[in-house]
């Protein structure tokens, strides 16, 4: 009656410390020193297995030895034991007596008196949880008593292991839940889709959890990324690393940046979709992907209102170039068209033999290239936006003189179309500068799986210095970078000027040029 009434104390502290404290691995440091006291014993040690009941998460431990404190108790950290082989096994499913303590017979110096040990599994719903370990000096073996006491010990600890795991769930979730909260409200105080990719990736990593995720933004058939962050890696614009993401397949891995696999979030708003978020989750289940589906939900809006503010400058800045063509066109080139009128007629009354004569011509020739490159650059402020590559190269003919030869005119991305006009509109202007009176022509050709855009001039040339140092090009480079062209200059003494910008994979679709 003695021993029941003892194994129902023991039972009474454990539930009693168990229940005051929902987290049980600050409950272990409580409950440990309480069972050891109360069986009369002195030394106790818990291992908790991760998730998958494979791989030990953490150590708690009382009254250890000097051999198995060593280094905050680094022999029990270290390597692996018979106990632990047989709990991952599924060997140990009950308490029993270890013999031979592998971890004892490593350990070296004072180990206590302590010869064996008895191993309790922690088991929930078949759930490989922890095991328990308790030890006294001596070589007398725990009683069948003891061990039935030890058992129902490990059954209480593992349903509040289990009941903890769950506490720390639902606490992370609702953290979770207050996070997504933030996260959207951030999002869409965001204008840019560039702001919102870097804020999407970092808050997947810091807020969400996330250890690598990375937003990748669709260009012509495939996806690429535009923002990623992971733990450890340099900023969220660095994408270095990082593989395109071909044809979405369901269920197929993903690893971005090395790391994975991902869970893959279809960002809607539009069909094809324009934005995939690949996240690899610390914890894959059911809730991450509703989390992430839920934020992607955010994600589309806040793309979606950053591409109509993107739009709505866009067309002010339509509406105010159009307003300086008509000021140009209807005040500048109207006097310098009337003053080619007024020269012409000068020169027609001087004798040709005259010094003036050479005087006024010149001006006159002056004044016609300064009229051309007027006409240009209205044209260029007022050009239409719409339409395939190739009319709007052709129109630029009329106004400022070149030749165009137009080879292939594939379908293109409003965003290429329009950053190779306006680098074919500044390569034309300059040859109008800098080589005023001599051939321009402008192309636009394949070249294998790309397209090539090409303006020339016989002109003089010059140095090549003097173009990389010019605002004109930097400007024209910039285009080239932003649709991910490649732009080079070929330019000397008496060799003319080449401006040469090739777009790789230009179709927008499927469709043939």
């Amino acid at each position: 009656m003695r021993q029941r009434d003892d194994a129902i104390s023991i039972l009474h502290t454990v539930a009693a410390t168990l229940n005051q404290v929902p987290d049980v691995r600050d409950a272990m440091t409580r409950i440990l020193p309480r069972l050891t006291r109360a069986l009369g014993l002195h030394t106790a040690w818990m291992f908790l297995f991760d998730d998958g009941g494979t791989e030990v998460a953490e150590v708690a431990y009382t009254g250890l030895p000097p051999a198995l404190h060593a280094q905050r108790a680094r022999p029990l950290k270290e390597g692996t034991c018979h106990c632990q082989d047989s709990f991952r096994n599924g060997e140990l499913t009950r308490a029993v007596n270890i013999v031979r303590c592998s971890r004892l017979q490593r350990s070296t110096g004072d180990r206590g008196g302590l010869v064996f040990h008895a191993s309790v599994p922690l088991l929930a719903k078949n759930r490989r949880l922890g095991i328990l370990n308790v030890a006294s000096p001596g070589r007398e073996l725990f009683s069948s008593d003891v061990l039935r006491v030890l058992s129902a010990v490990g059954q209480q600890v593992a349903v509040a292991v289990e009941r903890s795991g769950l506490y720390r769930l639902a606490s992370r979730r609702a953290e979770l839940l207050t996070e997504l909260e933030q996260a959207a409200a951030r999002l869409h105080r965001l204008h840019t889709a560039g702001s919102v990719a870097r804020e999407v990736v970092d808050t997947a990593v810091q807020a969400f959890g996330c250890p690598a995720a990375t937003l990748f933004m669709r260009v012509d058939r495939s996806f690429v990324p535009m923002a990623h962050a992971g733990r450890g890696t340099p900023p969220a614009a660095v994408t270095a690393g990082v593989p395109p993401l071909g044809p979405v397949m369901p269920g197929e891995a993903f690893h971005p940046g090395g790391s994975g696999p991902a869970i893959l979030t279809i960002i809607p708003g539009s069909d094809p979709p324009e934005a995939i978020l690949a996240a690899v989750a610390a914890v894959p289940d059911p809730f991450t992907e509703r989390l992430l589906a839920s934020y992607g939900a955010h994600i589309g809006l806040s793309l979606t209102n950053a591409a109509l503010l993107a739009r709505q400058s866009e067309l002010g800045a339509v509406l105010e170039r159009e307003r300086l063509a008509r000021e140009l066109h209807d005040a500048i080139s109207q006097r310098l068209f009337s003053s080619t009128l007024d020269l012409a007629a000068l020169s027609e009354e001087i004798p040709a033999s005259a010094p003036l004569h050479a005087l006024v011509d010149s001006a006159m020739t002056h004044t016609r290239a300064a009229l051309q490159e007027m006409r240009a650059l209205v044209y260029e402020l007022s050009a239409p936006k719409d339409g395939p590559l190739g009319p709007l190269l052709r129109a630029l003919a009329p106004h400022s003189g070149v030749r165009v030869l137009v080879e292939s005119d594939p379908p293109l991305p409003e965003a290429s179309r329009m950053a190779l006009l306006r680098i074919a509109q500044e390569a034309v202007q300059n040859a109008l500068r800098h080589a005023p009176g001599a051939p321009v022509t402008l192309s636009l050709h394949p070249d294998g799986e790309g397209l090539v855009l090409s303006v020339e001039d016989d002109g003089p040339g010059f140095p090549l210095e003097r173009v990389q140092a010019g605002l004109g090009l930097a400007h024209m480079r910039e285009r080239a970078q932003a649709c991910g062209a490649e732009l080079t200059v070929d330019t000397g003494p008496g060799r003319g000027c080449r401006v040469r910008v090739r777009l790789p994979h230009p179709l927008a679709d499927g469709s043939a040029s």
